[in-house]
């Protein structure tokens, strides 16, 4: 019993314990993303507009990417993508770095984000091939435990590198992808099965057979995601205009309560929720955004700062895990390949569209009418949706298709 793998003592097969540990090095390869509107302002010198011009090709790019990766993964095997992303993208950061144009080290930066978007779907592939029915959901459960705790660890170490300079956070990203690139070599992961059912050309076409009800739940996902999406542009700009030059602590610190929050909150919070129906939870959800976010329009001390990241992580985990739940619930087992393909999309574009709203609102109106704005949207909308969540609920229920 001594000396064991803390993974292993909780169960772990070897494999999934090798995804596992990839999939938190990937998420701190990608330490540009989190802190892109601060890094593209100093490292740059960007103005707000412009800022918000290449955070929006960035999510194009990541977008792009992971479309692409979806392609890739049935055509080519997951060691070969894992091995040419991390090295693609220690290139790309290598020559943005060394560049003396700003046009070109900014689009080394987009073709790194095209990786990290790429790379994103193969760890789900790879958590299914590597699970059995027994421990499907914890695997899946452990993958996501990672992204967080690589989030929260990339928040503690990223907000001290872009704090000392910008140049430290790009460093960092470069040596946490060449280590990617080193595991990716050495890890033993899960094999493809050796056939692969012409089926997947026909999933396609069940997509026009997704219940009404995944459709309204997807329209609420994606104005959930927009809302959302404002804690990676406005929330920092504001945060450095608040605190006077002490915003990438700040930010770094929040990244760290909401990753905490998010390990520590989704089985109690499902636990809690989980007698009401999927369109209530994200109801609720876009309430506490709208509390959550809200609330910065009349407060600016760090502590309520970092207090009320407890009610929009509340939105981010009832968002995530009831679209999923949903989509898992009322649909067959080929569409949701399909549409669980779909959430980084529209996880992307709400951020392409929350960019471009935020800059508007910032210029029009300044930050703390934004968060006003923000704050009653969400709580106007998700009463709204309880309301006719509640109309849903009444009526009489349609048996949900045969999964099988």
């Amino acid at each position: 019993m001594k000396g064991r793998h803390p993974l292993k003592r909780i169960g772990l097969a070897a494999e999934m314990r090798n995804i596992v540990l990839l999939r938190l090095l990937f998420v701190m390869a990608n330490a540009l993303g989190p802190f892109a509107a601060l890094f593209f302002q100093r490292h740059y010198q960007l103005d707000s507009s412009a800022v918000a011009l290449v955070i929006t090709l960035m999510s194009a790019f990541y977008l792009v990417g992971n479309l692409l990766g979806g392609a890739l993964v049935g055509r080519y095997s997951f060691r070969a993508l894992l091995i040419s992303t991390s090295s693609c993208s220690s290139v790309f950061l290598l020559f943005a770095a060394v560049s003396s144009s700003s046009i070109a080290s900014i689009a080394m930066v987009l073709l790194f984000m095209l990786c990290a978007g790429l790379i994103t779907p193969v760890f789900s592939v790879l958590t299914s091939l590597a699970a059995d029915e027994g421990n499907r959901i914890a695997s899946f459960g452990y993958l996501h435990l990672a992204s967080n705790l690589g989030g929260a660890l990339l928040f503690v170490i990223g907000g001290y590198l872009l704090g000392l300079d910008s140049h430290y956070l790009m460093l960092f990203a470069m040596v946490v992808s060449v280590l990617c690139f080193l595991a990716s070599v050495v890890l033993a992961l899960p094999e493809r099965p050796s056939a692969v059912p012409e089926a997947r050309r026909a999933s396609l076409g069940t997509m026009v057979d997704v219940p009404r009800i995944v459709i309204v739940a997807g329209a609420m996902f994606f104005a959930l995601s927009v809302l959302d999406a404002q804690r990676e542009y406005q929330l920092p700009l504001w945060l450095d205009m608040v605190t006077a030059g002490k915003a990438a602590s700040l930010f770094g610190a929040v990244g760290i309560v909401n990753a905490l929050l998010v390990i520590l909150l989704t089985q109690p919070l499902i636990a809690l929720t989980s007698r009401f129906g999927a369109l209530t939870n994200l109801s609720m959800a876009a309430v506490f955004y709208g509390i959550g976010f809200g609330a910065y329009a009349f407060f600016e001390q760090m502590i309520l700062i970092l207090s009320f990241v407890f009610f929009w992580t509340l939105g981010e985990i009832l968002g995530i895990t009831y679209i999923t739940a949903l989509i898992s619930q009322k649909t067959t087992l080929q569409t949701q390949a399909s549409l669980f393909s779909l959430i980084p999309t529209v996880l992307a574009g709400a951020r392409m569209v929350s960019v471009g709203l935020g800059a508007s609102l910032i210029a029009g109106v300044g930050f703390q009418l934004s968060w006003s704005l923000y704050g009653l949207v969400g709580i106007l909308f998700g009463g709204g949706c309880l309301l006719v969540a509640a109309r849903m609920a009444a009526a009489p229920r349609v048996p949900s298709p045969d999964r099988n």
